[in-house]
């Protein structure tokens, strides 16, 4: 008969090795045969012994379980050799084998590094138990099984399944906030009956706070104080609350609560904080998308076609949407300016989009793409014979709009015989074709967009005073890129994954080089260039992550123009200082606190404490506090 086993490799227990005979007593007291000392063992934990000529290991109703590679043993079961078994922090492997058949075994596997099925890997399937390695399960699995998830309803469920099997509570549950200020309700709880958490007030200080709490023991001197009083009247002593946080606020909590003081510690804390996060983030896409597919189904159910978004989290461009809300009721004119590639036609289309013409035409027309003869034709329309090749009438774009919306682009290099003629139109609201006598009515609404400057234009008497005048009613100015922050992470992002949905690929992941380049660059072309620079480097690009290799060399080392007018060349930056700069602009507008730094930049705490060493930046941090 083989010797039988227990060896322990994790933790603290006495003996560290065990020979097991007909019967085996595991737990806390002195009396059993393997010691434990961990507070979670219960006296009499569980025990080994023989039955109907099997090896059983059995739970003697501990009040926290034993686990048997990685899984809640429920009563007893069967051991075989290699088994790990866990209680409390303590992990012992059970062995048959003698030592010299172990060792055996041990060399012949050494020439072969892994062979699993692929389709069923875990990479934490293989490592045991413990409370690390339950742990990891809790934010490997959490990412895996969030990111499968295809309904936002199935998220909490999943949250609470993968805290109870990793942490082992008395009680959890998983509550969202119903609106802010007003609470939350329990959408999944265990066991399924359970209640709401002991302290309704520890769960709404996580939601408004969005800072994750660890209680060691409730009845502790040192934390009574700040402790209410339905915690400390509860049966539950240690308790873990987590938030479903996101960057747009706590969606809401997750509670872990156990009967035993000191169940809980701040690694556990940390895992419920991570698999939560992940859980929030999930539960935030997939609300997203059901949106947008409950309002792609209403568009199409009224026949309307929503216009773009407007993307990005810029000051700035929060006063544009601002304007965009007002301006979109009115029917007076409106004048959209900024730089080339900015987003102006999409400001006119958001204008018609939301306004009471939504589902009237949407007319575009380029002013600097014709010549003026061709586009007085093609803006008020000909008749039959009115010039050669006119062999039949020609409806313009202002009777097209209807009673929907034009959109003159580039109206700043309208001739000066059409700026007259626009402002009488504007003034009488009625117009006549080329080559013809009737009168006809302006109905719709008229939007303009310019990248030129018509104020100085005015003064140098290029553009007339009374049509700008006319034109910007209301004026809608759009800020430049490189003047919008961290917006260029978010757009690219966007931009990614519609690019790569447009070329039938799966988007990428943008690296931290990548973006710390993409957040350095001036962006002369604004969001059109960034698109334009994305689509270029994923139609050449291959592999799961896009990196600051991938994009062209104008993005890696921007090209300086010859001189500036004083003669003077701009500076070049190197890789090294573009990415110095993105992580000390990212310093400042998360105020200093690294954590948010971290997320802009996409990168890694620790990532980021290595490159705020590296170069140089300790004092940065504190002045970006201080800001």
């Amino acid at each position: 008969m083989r010797t039988r086993r227990l060896v322990v490799i994790e933790g603290k227990a006495s003996p560290e090795e065990l020979e097991i005979g007909t019967e085996v007593l595991l737990g806390r007291a002195r009396e059993t045969d393997l010691r434990i000392f961990d507070e979670t063992a219960s006296r009499q934990h569980a025990r080994i012994l023989e039955r109907d000529g099997r090896v059983v290991l059995e739970d003697l109703d501990s009040a926290n379980g034993v686990d048997l590679n990685g899984e809640r043993v429920a009563g007893s079961a069967a051991l075989f050799d290699g088994d790990v078994i866990r209680i409390g922090n303590v992990r012992m492997r059970f062995e048959t084998a003698a030592g010299a058949d172990r060792e055996t075994v041990a060399a012949a596997s050494e020439s072969v590094e892994a062979a699993l099925d692929p389709d069923r890997a875990d990479p934490s399937a293989d490592l045991g138990g413990g409370p690390a390695t339950a742990r990891l399960r809790l934010v490997c699995d959490g990412a895996t099984a969030c990111a499968d998830a295809a309904d936002a309803d199935e998220v909490p469920g999943i949250l609470l399944a993968l805290a109870v099997e990793a942490l082992g509570p008395d009680r959890a549950t998983v509550s969202l906030g119903l609106r802010p200020g007003g609470g939350t309700t329990v959408v999944a709880a265990w066991p399924a009956n359970a209640s709401a958490p002991a302290s309704a007030m520890l769960a709404r200080r996580v939601l408004e706070e969005g800072e994750a709490v660890l209680i060691r023991d409730a009845l502790d001197s040192e934390v009574r104080a700040g402790t209410s009083r339905s915690i400390i009247a509860s049966r539950y002593r240690s308790t873990l609350a987590a938030p479903l946080r996101t960057s747009e606020g706590v969606l809401g909590v997750v509670v872990v609560e156990a009967i035993e003081p000191g169940r809980y510690g701040e690694e556990d804390l940390r895992a419920l904080a991570a698999a939560a996060r992940q859980a929030a983030l999930s539960l935030r896409n997939l609300r997203t998308l059901s949106g947008a597919r409950a309002e792609a189904v209403r568009l199409a159910r009224r026949g309307a076609v929503k216009a773009p978004e407007l993307l990005g989290e810029a000051n700035a461009l929060e006063a544009v949407r601002a304007l965009i809300s007002k301006a979109a009721n009115v029917d007076s004119p409106v004048l959209v300016t900024g730089e080339t590639g900015t987003g102006k036609e999409l400001v006119a289309q958001l204008l018609h989009a939301e306004g009471p013409r939504h589902r009237e035409p949407f007319v575009a027309l380029n002013c600097a793409a014709l010549v003026e003869g061709l586009l007085e034709s093609e803006l008020f329309g000909h008749e039959k014979g009115a010039f050669t090749g006119a062999t039949a009438r020609h409806e313009g774009r202002v009777v097209q709009a209807g009673k929907g919306t034009l959109f003159l682009d580039e109206v700043g290099d309208l001739p000066a015989s059409l700026q007259a003629k626009l402002l009488r139109v504007l003034s009488e609201g009625t117009f006549t074709r080329v080559g013809g006598s009737e009168t006809l009515e302006l109905t719709c609404r008229v939007v303009a967009a310019t990248n030129r400057d018509l104020k100085a234009m005015v003064e140098e008497k290029t553009f007339r005073q009374d049509l700008y005048y006319r034109l910007a009613v209301v004026e809608i100015d759009l800020p430049p890129l490189r003047d919008r922050g961290r917006d260029v992470e978010l757009l690219a992002e966007v931009g990614v994954e519609r690019l790569s949905a447009r070329l039938g690929r799966r988007p990428p992941r943008l690296a931290a080089d990548a973006r710390a380049l993409l957040l350095a660059y001036g962006w002369p072309g604004n969001v059109r260039e960034l698109f334009n620079v994305l689509e270029r480097a994923l139609v050449l690009h291959e592999g799961d992550t896009l990196s600051a290799a991938d994009l062209p060399a104008e993005i890696r080392s921007p090209a300086p123009p010859a001189a500036d007018e004083e003669g003077a060349a701009l500076e070049v930056l190197t890789l090294r200082e573009a990415e110095r700069r993105a992580v000390r602009a990212a310093l400042h507008a998360a105020g200093g606190k690294k954590g948010r730094t971290a997320e802009i930049l996409g990168v890694s705490w620790p990532t980021l404490n290595r490159k705020i060493r590296e170069y140089g930046l300790e004092a940065e941090v504190e002045r970006a506090r201080g800001n």
